[in-house]
């Protein structure tokens, strides 16, 4: 019971993320803000540092303005420069607040460094949206397929021609798929197992759910569902080790940064395979 508002914070962060993949990327940007926000109000409280009032809001500010320029951009190359100018900004803020705050303060490192990892956390969110808009609004139809092991499904689906990942019409996006498979895995990380069957369960049974899902569902490809499966399952995987070792977090929205943290994390990993796959 400890671990649940973060098993539930994970889950309905990765429910909201597929739900919203299907209304566009305005819908998307607003659900990668809102987890910006939970991140952002749980995130100093989880480092024990102290301003968090204004470290929070440099967090969550990083965060909205790179998925708020994700959204907006119109070219390919500009996808995620605002979450490198965010990040850049971010960090030199927190520095900012450490020596306004003066010297002979009380964990200003641990401050510093606790502050700046929320916001690597909150400005890589930023790759869901980015990730949605690669194939379904920017790159156009007519991609070329080459290397890709194209899945098609035996059910009806829309062609779209750029392997079928853009969610205008109901098909299931890449963006939707690594939602879904993140789901998958903390289904299969709250089962009470040791670590030795949960890890290897969740590692190969949510590639595997992956997979299912591209067969069934949608003009995929195994080499997309697999690589979205495989780093869902390692990501969940290496949390809930580290929680089963560290115990579960002190203070309710702390255990929901923990839990909206991965989620987040895991948009940069969506964006850049699909940069290095889509071809």
């Amino acid at each position: 019971m400890k671990h649940l508002p973060v098993a539930l914070s994970g889950l309905l962060s990765a429910a909201a993320l597929l739900a919203s993949s299907f209304a566009g990327a305005p819908v998307l940007a607003a659900v990668v803000c809102l987890m910006c926000l939970v991140v952002s109000l749980g995130w100093p409280q989880l480092m024990g540092v102290a301003a968090r009032r204004s470290l929070a809001a440099v967090i969550l500010g990083a965060g909205v303005v790179a998925a708020l320029g994700a959204a907006v951009v119109s070219a390919v190359e500009s996808l995620f420069f605002w979450s490198s100018v965010a990040l850049a900004f971010g960090v030199m803020a927190i520095f900012v607040i450490q020596v306004v705050r003066g010297t002979g303060r009380p964990h200003r490192i641990e401050s510093t460094i606790g502050a700046s990892s929320g916001v690597v956390v909150t400005t890589t969110a930023a790759g869901w949206v980015a990730g949605l808009r690669y194939p379904a609004e920017l790159v156009g139809v007519g991609g070329d397929r080459t290397g890709l092991v194209l899945i098609r499904s035996p059910l009806p689906y829309e062609d779209w021609g750029v392997l079928g990942v853009t969610g205008a019409s109901g098909e299931l996006t890449v963006v939707g798929l690594a939602a879904l498979a993140l789901c998958v895995a903390v289904l299969l990380a709250c089962l009470p197992l040791r670590d030795l069957l949960a890890v290897p369960l969740i590692i190969l049974g949510t590639p595997a759910a992956a997979l299912g899902v591209g067969l069934a569902w949608g003009e995929l490809t195994t080499l997309f569902s697999v690589v979205l499966g495989l780093a869902a399952g390692l990501l969940v995987s290496a949390m809930r080790r580290l929680l089963l070792h560290r115990g579960a977090p002190a203070g309710r929205m702390a255990a929901l940064a923990v839990g909206t943290a991965p989620v987040a994390v895991m948009g940069a990993l969506v964006f850049f395979a699909e940069r290095l796959l889509l071809v």
